[in-house]
């Protein structure tokens, strides 16, 4: 997998944010013995060059990814 990719809110975040972030999704998951992280894996669809969801994506007006 990429390190990451420029169209995607979370692989351009700041160290901190993604800190802040992982730390959150992690607690989430914790209190959720889980089911949130087989349900977001399961269920949504991803990026194949970062693994993130594509709705945190950025995209044009006509929907297409920006390059």
């Amino acid at each position: 997998m990429a390190s990451g990719c420029r169209d995607c809110a979370t692989c351009t975040k700041s160290g901190l944010g993604k800190l802040v972030q992982h730390t959150v999704v992690g607690l989430v998951y914790l209190c959720t013995l889980g089911i949130a992280y087989v349900l977001k894996r399961g269920l949504r669809r991803h990026c194949p060059q970062c693994g993130h969801l594509l709705s945190r994506h950025a995209r044009r007006a006509d929907g297409s990814f920006r390059d």
